[in-house]
């Protein structure tokens, strides 16, 4: 079992991550799972209307790195 944390960064700095735990056998089939199953959660969310927020996290005065 595997905790993987993958992310895309946008142009403008924003980021979309994904936290997964996957059955792998090893890290770079544990990255491919996770790969795919970020690209499967980016296309049932673009078929929404609107998307659940279940977690936040929203900070004052914050600085792009």
């Amino acid at each position: 079992m595997f905790k993987t944390k993958i992310a895309h960064m946008l142009d403008n700095g924003d980021k979309l991550e994904l936290e997964a735990f996957v059955e792998a056998t090893g890290h770079d089939d544990a990255f491919a799972q996770a790969q795919q199953r970020l690209q499967a959660v980016v296309a049932e969310l673009a078929g929404k209307g609107e998307i659940d927020i279940d977690k936040s996290k929203v900070e004052l005065g914050a600085h792009k790195h």
